[in-house]
């Protein structure tokens, strides 16, 4: 068994590392954020999401040859065996929103450190196992940073048929998907396939429907479908939250990005996982390849 980590790309504000190391972050002199972090405004989100982080100074990163991050990554390499970085399209281009803002809308792009970054990395702790989590606008600068880092990338389910998703839906078509990325139903801080699939429109549906080629499987049973859609997918490594092995609605969902207050409180209860969906498990990860037998 091997714990995958997941690391946000920006640290808070109150967090101690703004408080040590203010020279590392888009700050003025007294400390109160010059910019903050967010992304533009997209399908999901008419005004964008403004998260509020402070930014960092490249700049004053390069000059330290990035001994932070190397810090930051070596401590995480010390606690998980794979590390998925949040953002990773932010390493290319971070959005940068003035402070003060009450939306997102004002902000624009600018330039971040790119490939440097993680050479840094790898020359000073080797070559680790991290996963780019490269979700959101793709843009082909950001493809070629995903590949030059030569990481997996994300591929989610649902954004192949969600015409809300700025991104190129292409990708995200199991028959699309390369060896070197990993393939998920949704992620937390996605709905669940079976909310998902109930808020999507009737023609986005039919989507699902023809490129399963199933037309007969009840909508309530259509999560399995998909599931085993990305079990078969050339992924080397496929993620099914707990809550779409259930089939449960968004009352168990994760999280909803930008909000804050009631996220991250499902729990799984010990009787959920029965010995029939114990057997399910099983049989769908043994079929595809996809048993991890160690």
């Amino acid at each position: 068994m091997r714990i995958i980590g997941d690391i946000p790309i920006y640290v808070a504000l109150d967090s101690a590392d703004a408080w040590a190391n203010p020279g590392l972050f888009q700050l003025n002199q007294e400390n109160l954020p010059t910019a903050v972090a967010g992304v533009p405004p997209d399908g999901f989100s008419p005004t964008g999401q403004l998260w509020g982080n402070p930014l960092y100074r490249w700049e004053a990163h390069r000059e330290t040859g990035y001994q932070w991050w190397i810090t930051r990554l070596w401590y995480c390499f010390e606690l998980y065996d794979v590390v998925r970085i949040d953002h990773f399209r932010g390493f290319d281009e971070y959005f940068s929103i003035p402070y003060g803002s009450e939306t997102a809308a004002e902000g624009h792009w600018e330039k971040g450190p790119g490939i440097e970054l993680f050479r840094a990395v790898e020359q000073a702790l080797g070559k680790r196992e991290i996963i780019a989590e490269d979700l959101g606008y793709m843009s082909e600068t950001v493809r070629q940073l995903v590949r030059d880092s030569g990481f997996p990338g994300m591929k989610v389910l649902e954004f192949a048929f969600d015409s809300r998703d700025t991104g190129s839906a292409s990708d995200y078509l199991p028959h699309n998907y390369p060896v070197n990325s990993v393939a998920y139903t949704g992620t937390h801080d996605n709905e669940t396939l079976v909310s998902w699939y109930q808020t999507v429109t009737d023609a986005e549906r039919a989507m699902v429907r023809d490129y399963l080629y199933d037309y007969a499987t009840p909508e309530e049973q259509l999560y399995k479908s998909m599931i085993a859609l990305i079990l078969r997918s050339a992924a080397a490594t496929c993620i099914v939250p707990m809550q779409d092995w259930l089939g449960l609605d968004n009352s168990a969902r994760i999280n909803k990005p930008s909000t804050v207050g009631q996220n991250w409180r499902w729990r799984l209860k010990k009787t959920q996982l029965s010995k029939k969906l114990q057997k399910e498990i099983c049989q769908l990860t043994t079929r595809y390849g996809r048993m991890n037998w160690a």
